[in-house]
């Protein structure tokens, strides 16, 4: 007989997702099961996602070799039976929280020699391009940890055209649906004055 309720959801991390998060997650395995936060959705193929969640309960000793990850295993109350051994999921998990984060669209984003830089609405509607430093990524936005102030206007359309001093005539952007997230940021769309 296989246990069910609680049911274990296995997945897979890579050994690069593993070192950045290595320290968390033997935070979490630290703590005693009982104190272990929920905090692990499931995320079905369809994209629903299960109304209870899991949490932490094993990380693996080891790193395959043979596909570079390392077997993550988390715990889901199961007092339904819905969830049936077998079943394919995808596992979301939030690892920390940025308070105040500043996020700007990816496409905003210009990458020299491995660094970036942004295109910022200045004075008098006139381009400046700065070097910024980046965090996390989440649903097509980026956050800005160095080289730009809440409330600036990003120019996020044309930023590869844009000179220094250029003037610019902004529109407001229009994020999709898809890349949508909150943001404490104005972003903007920008396109070069026409004389």
């Amino acid at each position: 007989m296989s246990q069910i309720d609680p049911i274990n959801l296995d997945f897979p991390l890579s050994e690069k997702d593993y070192k950045q998060y290595a320290n968390r997650l033997k935070e979490v395995m630290q703590t005693p099961e009982s104190e272990r936060k929920k905090s692990i959705q499931l995320v079905f193929a369809d994209g629903t996602i299960y109304p209870r969640k899991g949490k932490f309960s094993f990380v693996d000793r080891q790193v395959d070799p043979t596909t570079g990850t390392i077997l993550i295993e988390a715990d889901f109350p199961n007092p339904d039976h819905t969830l049936r051994p077998g079943q394919f999921a995808k596992a979301r998990a939030v690892i920390d929280e940025i308070q105040g984060a500043l996020l700007v669209p990816e496409r905003a984003l210009v990458e020299l020699q491995g660094s970036y830089q942004i295109g910022v609405l200045g004075q008098d509607n006139k381009a400046e391009i700065r070097p910024i430093k980046t965090g996390p990524r989440f649903k097509g936005q980026v956050v800005v940890t160095e080289g730009l102030k809440e409330g600036e206007k990003v120019i996020v359309e044309g930023v590869q055209k844009v000179r220094p001093g250029t003037a610019v005539t902004a529109k407001p952007y229009q994020e999709s649906t898809a890349d949508a997230a909150p943001s404490h940021l104005a972003p903007e769309e920008v396109k070069p004055a026409t004389s």
